[in-house]
């Protein structure tokens, strides 16, 4: 981000010590996945098959990610006795429709659907619209979509915050982190 085009220069997040950050720019894509993969197969020399099955869906994901105009990737790497707690992060810049400034009541109106939990949330870096979608189909254990929309100072864009779990039982708790997450977000000037 450019002050002349947003008002901002960038954003500062923090997302928790045990969550890894992926870089989703092509060429240092790969070496930042290597690295996660290694982190999470660390004693793990009997698994290369897993390991590199692990580095392939990832390096996919992160492209798709970026190729859907996704600026950061974050994937938590959290246990709970022993167990990984699926849960991340993928932030996207969202340019206006028709260039129009849109407020977040507005918003949240065209956002709500079945299905879809839809607030207005107060946080530091403005009011925002939060989406929360819950699912528990017959074959994957419940799991949940919270995408929270930010608006751009001085600007008609919004900044997403897409998280995603699969925790089953977690998910309530989870998206409390998420909102935890989305508070800490700031706007550099």
């Amino acid at each position: 981000m450019t002050q002349t085009d947003h008002g901002v220069t960038g954003y500062r997040l923090v997302v928790p010590a045990d969550w890894h950050g992926i870089n989703l720019e092509p060429a240092r894509r790969e070496q930042s996945v290597s690295a996660l993969v290694g982190r999470q197969f660390a004693g793990a020399d009997n698994a290369p098959h897993l390991k590199a099955q692990a580095k392939r869906a990832l390096l996919a994901r992160a492209a798709a990610t970026h190729e859907a105009g996704g600026t950061e990737l974050f994937l938590s790497m959290q246990r709970v006795a022993g167990v990984p707690i699926p849960a991340s992060l993928a932030i996207f810049l969202l340019p206006p429709d028709d260039g129009r400034t849109v407020a977040a009541n507005q918003l949240a109106q065209v956002l709500a659907g079945p299905e879809r939990q839809v607030t207005i949330l107060d946080l530091p870096a403005g009011q925002s619209v939060r989406v929360l979608r819950s699912h528990a189909p017959a074959d994957e254990p419940d799991s949940a979509i919270q995408e929270v929309f930010v608006p751009v100072p001085d600007s008609a864009w919004w900044l997403l915050l897409a998280f995603a779990t699969s925790a089953g039982p977690l998910v309530r708790p989870l998206t409390s982190l998420f909102d935890a997450i989305c508070a800490t977000l700031r706007w550099d000037r």
